[in-house]
């Protein structure tokens, strides 16, 4: 079965530096009034082993997007996030630290099917990025499926509005059952694979003397691999999922090496990153 656990473990996870941005901004800038020097990202993403052109590059395609904003201080330029970004990072942050769902499931499934014009196919990217991230998955017939109800025009948004999409909410009838919906719509020997790789990868790494550089840089690779993970993982309900999910061992080693390596990181933010007051983001 798909959802099998006894997968072999995923050695390693695709770490690319802008990934490691993405880690880093939102440990540095998430809900804090301040905004960076690019000075002081780029000597961080020196301690990953990431030139300057390409770090300034990636802050440079940040603030294109409207994730970030420029602070002229002289001759300094200093990052901040603007309100899509604070919205963009908050939603990764939730999604990373929210861990395994315990509380009880009703049964309940949200549906969606959209057809989208051959001339609109960059909606159709974004409509399979947003459900997927929403915690939807696939099924062979094409529909989207996920447990809980979700609010679908407020997932995909205003530019959406336009296409045809047919939403729905309930429960499964014969002859689908819950366990073939997941196996239809959801690759969990995948994801627990990833989850086992992760865990084999950083055992005992808790224990290893590092330098205030060697921590930070440890700590960001280790947030962007954890985040990689979590984003591709739908958090289905713990009556979906097998008995031996390797998730929370997963995520319990996750938080005690975040925990360790922050100790080890005191006085990063104080006095090696330069930073100045602002608040979080304009309001437009």
């Amino acid at each position: 079965m798909r959802h099998s656990p006894t997968a072999d473990p995923v050695d390693q996870i695709d770490v690319t530096p802008s990934s490691l941005l993405l880690a880093f901004l939102g440990m540095h800038l998430l809900w804090k009034p301040i905004a960076i020097s690019g000075a002081s990202v780029v000597k961080v993403f020196g301690w990953l082993g990431v030139g300057q052109s390409a770090t300034r590059s990636l802050l440079a395609r940040m603030t294109d997007r409207g994730l970030l904003e420029r602070h002229k201080v002289g001759r300094k330029t200093y990052y901040s996030f603007t309100e899509q970004g604070s919205s963009v990072f908050e939603s990764g942050s939730v999604k990373m630290w929210r861990g395994m769902e315990e509380t009880a499931w009703d049964g309940v499934w949200t549906t969606v099917a959209l057809s989208v014009p051959e001339d609109s196919r960059h909606l159709r990217h974004r409509a399979r990025s947003r459900l997927s991230w929403a915690g939807f998955g696939n099924t062979a017939s094409g529909l989207w499926v996920a447990p809980r109800r979700h609010e679908v025009v407020e997932l995909l948004g205003p530019e959406f509005a336009d296409i045809e999409l047919t939403a729905m909410v309930g429960q499964v009838v014969p002859p689908t059952t819950d366990e073939s919906l997941v196996t239809s719509a959801f690759d969990l020997g995948e994801i627990a694979a990833r989850y086992t790789g992760f865990t084999a990868r950083w055992r005992g790494a808790e224990a290893a003397e590092r330098s205030l550089e060697c921590a930070v840089a440890t700590r960001v690779r280790l947030h962007a691999e954890w985040l990689s993970i979590t984003r591709a993982d739908p958090l289905l309900p713990i009556s979906l999922l097998p008995g031996n999910w390797p998730a929370g061992g997963a995520e319990r080693m996750f938080r005690v090496l975040d925990a360790t390596l922050e100790r080890a990181s005191i006085g990063i933010e104080a006095n090696g990153l330069d930073s100045i007051h602002c608040e979080p983001f304009k309001q437009q």
